[in-house]
């Protein structure tokens, strides 16, 4: 069985371990201020909750974690001696009807996918698109890591684009991320579902799990505006 440390002189009551944990394993004490691992056995070592814990004060005992084998610099040399010329292999549509129809039959899948992690996992959407996200940001080649939040948050403006285009703004704790055409929103607006419903919630997780990892931060989500354009208010955790 997976053993989970908390360091109760750590924390810092924000609750954000037993918010997200999928099985609730956590059971928080109002009085206290504090986690308590009620259920340890119901752990499958998805390490969701000392991924989001700010002060880091949440471990496990018997789980083995992955490697980020792609940030390797041997690999990243080995990497650039392999490369070869991959110009036009590539089976992308070129004509705007090609192109519109790939766009409906990949959110035809992404719309199923959602309403699968809805019905089997329920209120554990957010902890399933925040660990999509780290996934994402731990293995997607680059040759440089990030320096702060500030440069994950330029890079993802960059390489979330033309499916997500967004712009952030910081202010200290405060970050807004207004985000202007979203391939989410265009597809329930197709297929007339609900603007924040479960697609939503997993992209933004998605989002704010892959800028948490390159930023080296944690996030949470306090307030979110969904419409013709949708605004999301976060305060940073460093």
């Amino acid at each position: 069985m997976i053993e989970i440390t908390v360091d109760e002189k750590a924390c810092v009551s924000c609750s954000l371990c037993a918010e997200i944990c999928p099985t609730d394993v956590f059971v928080w004490d109002e009085d206290r201020g504090l986690p308590g691992v009620a259920k340890p056995g119901e752990c499958f070592g998805c390490l969701s909750c000392s991924e989001i814990c700010p002060p880091h004060c949440i471990s496990h005992a018997g789980v083995e974690l992955a490697e980020s084998h792609y940030h390797d610099p041997y690999a990243l040399r080995l990497a650039s001696r392999l490369a070869a010329d991959v110009d036009g292999r590539f089976n992308v549509p070129s004509e705007e009807a090609s192109q519109r129809q790939a766009a409906v039959d990949l959110g035809v899948r992404l719309r199923s996918v959602a309403e699968v992690f809805k019905r089997t996992l329920g209120g554990s959407l957010p902890a399933v698109g925040t660990m999509a996200g780290r996934t994402l940001a731990r293995h997607l080649p680059r040759y440089r890591e990030p320096k702060g939040l500030n440069e994950a948050l330029a890079l993802a403006e960059k390489q979330f684009a033309p499916a997500w285009e967004f712009s952030t703004t910081r202010d200290g704790d405060a970050l807004t991320i207004n985000v202007d055409r979203c391939f989410v929103r265009e597809t329930c607006e197709r297929e007339g579902q609900e603007i924040g419903g479960e697609m939503c919630v997993l992209f933004y997780n998605y989002l704010a799990g892959y800028l948490g990892k390159m930023g080296k931060v944690r996030l949470r989500l306090m307030n979110a505006e969904r419409g013709a354009t949708c605004c999301y208010g976060v305060k940073i955790y460093e």
